[in-house]
């Protein structure tokens, strides 16, 4: 079983002006994070990927044009939460007859699902398919819903449910988390807290900057790895330093822009609403500066 461990970008979704997926660009995407980012492996229609905005058909679509491009090259993540449960189990069957290593889903958002809800939920994309392996997408400032330590417990008693893709600051929850499920898989989800979660242990993360700053991420776990403490904390400061600015200015519009800073032909949009304002004059030029400052050399 492949463990997809390392540093994986979270995998961007590219659209023309009319909100439609590009193909062409998406495959650029790809190219650009095995190339030029390094990365591990790819965790494919996420957040980042806006799948969430996405219909299960363009979502399934992204899955086989990403896995036709990667090539088996590296190894890959598809994510297929959604609130219509019938179609995370379609788009899980999709990604196991592709030949996708793990699938993820997040908690189910929105709603005050109780843990029999959440347990139901995921029990029912794994009765609907027969051998991938399945992570849990722990998001809770953002799904509104939480899971315990016991109840994380009753998740692992199913094998398949191999480790949990942990987006959240509670450190306090990770360390108790990684001490009583030391056979679990933990992925990093917050960029800017990368040193903290290493300092516990984790050696892998899923994260949307790495679509520019992959090779700053690796770095801090070089250094821990070294013990040189001082290399950590300076590389960590300059990836919160990308992160703040790409934060300013829109996250998932401002990796777009900055992916054109190495190929001026992968222009790509978001889709609506995200990134409605557009970038102005200004918030190119922060980027650009920021580009040149930290990842040009990449």
């Amino acid at each position: 079983m492949n463990r997809c461990e390392g540093i994986l970008s979270a995998l961007m979704t590219p659209f023309d002006k009319n909100g439609k997926l590009d193909e062409n660009v998406l495959r650029k995407y790809v190219r650009h994070n095995i190339d030029r980012m390094k990365v591990d492996g790819l965790y494919v229609g996420g957040s980042t990927g806006e799948g969430l905005l996405m219909s299960k058909e363009e979502r399934m679509a992204v899955f086989e044009i990403t896995k036709e491009e990667v090539a088996g090259k590296i190894p890959l993540i598809a994510h297929v939460g959604t609130l219509n449960l019938n179609e995370a189990c379609e788009m899980a069957q999709k990604a196991e007859e592709l030949g996708y290593d793990l699938i993820s889903a997040v908690t189910p958002y929105y709603y005050p699902f109780s843990f029999e809800d959440i347990s139901k939920y995921y029990n029912t994309i794994l009765e609907a398919t027969t051998k991938t392996p399945i992570v849990i997408y722990f998001l809770p400032t953002l799904s509104n819903n939480s899971i315990s330590l016991d109840d994380f417990g009753k998740l692992f008693e199913n094998e398949r449910v191999m480790g949990i893709k942990y987006t959240s600051s509670d450190l306090f929850l990770l360390e108790r988390l990684i001490q009583k499920f030391p056979t679990k898989m933990m992925w990093a989800g917050f960029d800017e807290l990368l040193i903290a979660y290493a300092s516990y242990g984790l050696r892998s993360a899923i994260g949307s900057t790495y679509n520019i700053e992959a090779p700053l991420a690796r770095k801090v776990l070089n250094a821990l790895d070294a013990k040189d403490m001082q290399e950590a904390l300076k590389v960590q400061h300059d990836m919160n330093d990308v992160i703040s600015t790409l934060l300013k200015v829109g996250i998932y519009p401002a990796l777009k822009e900055c992916i054109t800073y190495y190929d001026p032909t992968a222009v790509s949009y978001c889709r609506a609403p995200i990134g409605s304002k557009g970038l102005t004059d200004d918030d190119k030029k922060l980027l650009k500066n920021m580009f040149d400052k930290y990842l040009s050399k990449f």
